[in-house]
C-alpha cells in the first residue's frame, strides 16, 4: 500500500470520528490538532480499536514565545502502515493540567511522569505522578520550560523518593545501588523479597541525566550530531542516523546512495558488536566464562575492526547532516566480509557448544519470562518485544535509507516452516531473549553481506539553504536495543526549538520489574543482562 492509500485509509475513519479535525501531511507524518483537549482520550480509544496503533512517544514542547501555549504530541505507529499519526493538543499557559491517557495505553505513564517533570504539567488521573528522572529538583523549576536557562542556578532539595512500601510476612528489602560494581552505570533497585523469592521491584533511574534536551537548544545543528553520539555511546550510529534523518526530512535533503549504504554498514556492525557483547554477558551471569571469554573475543574482533574503518572502536564520527564523514570503497567492503565471515564461524561453533550444554541451557529456560499482554501494554520495542513473538523493527515497517534496497535471498518453504517452528518456542525467557539475538547476528551479517558493491554517487549533499522557522521532523533507526525516534523542531536561523529523543530504553526499562517476579534474587544479573538496557540511553 502506498502513502497515498494509507492517508486516505486513515482520514476515512478519522473523520467518523470527528469530521472537523485539522489534519495535514508531512512525509509518512500525519498530523491531527484537536480542537479541544478534552477529545484526546476518546480518540486514542478510536485510534487503539480502529487501527491497532501503538504509543511511541509524547512530545511536549513550551510554544509559549510563539502564542502558542504548551503543545503536546501524542505520537503513534503502526506496524502495518510506514506511518506516523501525530495527535496534538493545546494546554493554556494558565492551566496545568492535561489529560491521562494511562488506562488506554499503560505505558503513557512514563512520558506523563517526564513531561511533569520537564515542564510542570500534571496529567489528570495518572496514578503515579513521583519525580521520573530529575533528582532534588526544587518543584517550582522545569528545565524544559524556555524561561530556564541553562546556567540558572538551582537550589537542589534534598527530600526523600518514597518508594512503595511492600509489607507482609516475611517481607524484606534489599537495596541495591545506584552505584554498583565494575564499569555499570549507576541506578537503584529496591527488591522486596520473601526468602530467595522476589515478589516486587521498583527501579529508579535518572541518575545519569545529563541534559541532553536542553544542551541542543544552544548548539549548532552539526554539534548536535556529537551529542546525538553521546546519548548513549554503544548507540553512537542509530542515534546519529535517527538525528540526521529528522533534519534531512525537514531540509527534504536526498543523500547519496553510497551514503545510505554506509550508514547501513556501520549500523549494523554496531549491532553485531553489541549482540556479541551482550550474549557474552549473559554468560558471564550464570559463570559459563569459557563462552564469555570466546564471545569477548568476537565483540574485540569486531571493535577492532570498527576502528580500522571510522577510527574510533564505537563508531563515534561516522554521519553528518546529508550524508557521512567515512568512506568504504569496494576492497574495504570485501575486507568487512571477511571479517565476518571469520568471526561468524566461530559464532556458529560456539553456538553449538551452548546448545549442547545442559546446564547452560537449564539457567537460561523459563527464567526471567514476560507476558505477550504486559509486552504490548508497556510499548515494548526490539529484542524485548520479538522474544515473545511481537514484531517490531523499524528497518521493516518504517524502511528508512538503504535498507528498502536490501536483497535479501528468500528462505524456501521448508526453512520458513523451521523458522516459524522456532519461535513458536519464543516464551519471553532470558533463552527466547538470547535467540532473538542469535536471529538479529545472523540477519545483520546478511544484510551487510548482501552489498557486493557501493555506489560512486558521493559521501554526502550540502545544506545550503536555511530551514524554515518552526518545522518539524520525526526520525527514527533501529539500533540493537530497538527502535530510536529523534523528534527535531528547527527554530530561528537553524537553532534548535525542541528536540525530544526515546530511545528504546526508555521505552523498555519497565519490564524488567515484571520479569524478575517470582525469580530468585540470584537469577537477577542475568535477567537484567538479557534485556540489557542504557542507563544513559534512558537518563538523556
Amino acid at each position: 500500500m502506498n502513502y497515498k492509500e494509507i492517508t486516505k485509509k486513515y482520514y476515512s475513519e478519522l473523520e467518523k470520528f470527528d469530521s472537523n479535525l485539522k489534519i495535514f501531511e508531512n512525509n509518512n507524518e500525519l498530523h491531527l490538532t484537536l480542537s479541544d483537549p478534552n477529545q484526546l482520550h476518546g480518540l486514542c480509544e478510536f485510534l487503539k480499536k480502529s487501527f491497532d496503533l501503538r504509543l511511541l512517544t509524547i512530545i511536549c514542547c513550551d510554544e509559549q514565545k510563539l502564542k502558542a501555549g504548551f503543545k503536546i504530541r501524542h505520537v503513534f505507529g503502526s506496524d502495518v502502515d510506514d506511518f506516523f499519526l501525530f495527535v496534538i493538543s493545546s494546554i493554556n499557559s494558565s492551566h496545568s493540567y492535561f489529560p491521562s491517557i494511562y488506562d488506554v495505553f499503560p505505558s503513557s505513564i512514563l512520558y506523563e511522569r517526564e513531561i511533569n517533570d520537564m515542564f510542570g504539567l500534571i496529567a489528570k488521573e495518572n496514578p503515579n505522578i513521583k519525580p521520573l528522572i530529575l533528582h532534588d529538583f526544587p518543584n517550582d523549576i522545569f528545565p524544559l520550560q524556555k524561561d530556564f536557562k541553562l546556567n540558572d542556578v538551582v537550589k537542589r532539595n534534598s527530600k526523600q523518593f518514597e518508594f512503595t512500601p511492600i509489607t507482609g510476612e516475611g517481607v524484606c528489602e534489599i537495596p541495591v545501588g545506584p552505584i554498583h560494581a565494575g564499569i555499570i552505570e549507576p541506578g537503584h533497585f529496591r527488591f522486596s523479597v520473601v526468602g530467595e523469592t522476589i515478589i516486587n521491584l521498583e527501579i529508579r533511574l535518572g541518575y545519569a541525566h545529563k541534559g541532553i534536551e536542553k544542551l541542543a537548544e544552544s548548539m549548532p545543528l552539526d554539534d548536535v550530531i556529537f551529542l546525538s553520539e553521546r546519548i548513549s555511546g554503544d548507540e553512537s550510529v542509530a542515534n546519529s542516523i535517527a538525528f540526521c534523518n529528522a533534519i534531512e526530512k525537514i531540509a527534504q535533503l536526498t543523500i547519496p546512495q553510497k551514503a545510505k549504504q554506509i550508514r547501513l554498514l556501520f549500523a549494523e556492525l554496531e549491532r553485531i558488536y553489541n549482540h556479541f557483547g551482550t550474549l557474552s554477558g549473559i554468560l558471564a551471569d550464570i559463570g559459563f566464562q569459557y563462552g564469555a571469554s570466546r564471545l569477548n573475543i568476537l565483540k574485540e574482533q569486531l571493535m577492532q575492526l570498527n576502528e580500522k574503518l571510522s577510527g574510533s572502536r564505537i563508531l563515534f564520527g561516522v554521519n553528518q547532516i546529508g550524508g557521512v564523514k567515512t568512506n568504504i570503497t569496494d576492497k574495504t567492503l570485501v575486507g568487512i566480509h571477511s571479517v565476518l565471515d571469520d568471526a561468524f564461524q566461530n559464532f556458529e561453533k560456539i553456538l553449538d557448544h551452548l546448545k549442547s550444554n545442559s546446564s547452560v541451557m537449564d539457567r537460561l529456560r523459563n527464567t526471567g519470562i514476560i507476558e505477550k499482554q504486559m509486552a504490548k501494554d508497556l510499548g515494548l520495542v526490539g529484542i524485548s518485544s520479538r522474544c515473545i513473538g511481537i514484531e517490531t523493527d523499524a528497518r521493516h515497517t518504517h524502511p528508512y535509507g538503504y535498507y528498502p534496497s536490501v536483497n535479501l535471498k528468500q528462505k524456501t518453504p521448508r526453512e520458513t516452516m523451521e523458522h516459524q517452528v522456532e519461535l513458536q518456542k519464543r516464551v519471553g525467557d532470558v533463552l527466547s531473549r538470547v535467540m532473538s539475538r542469535v536471529d538479529d547476528l545472523r540477519q545483520s551479517k546478511d544484510i551487510i553481506c548482501s552489498i557486493i558493491a557501493l555506489e560512486n554517487d558521493g559521501l554526502s549533499v550540502s545544506l545550503d539553504e536555511e530551514l524554515t522557522p518552526y518545522s518539524s521532523g520525526l526520525g527514527y533507526a533501529e539500533s540493537h536495543r530497538g527502535e530510536t525516534l529523534h523528534w527535531v523542531m528547527i527554530g530561528e536561523h537553524d537553532s534548535i526549538f525542541r528536540y525530544k529523543i526515546r530511545t528504546a530504553s526508555f521505552s523498555n526499562w519497565p519490564i524488567i520489574e515484571h520479569a524478575v517476579l517470582n525469580n530468585i534474587v540470584a537469577d537477577f544479573p542475568v535477567i537484567n543482562k538479557s534485556f540489557d538496557f542504557s542507563y544513559s540511553g534512558n537518563d538523556l
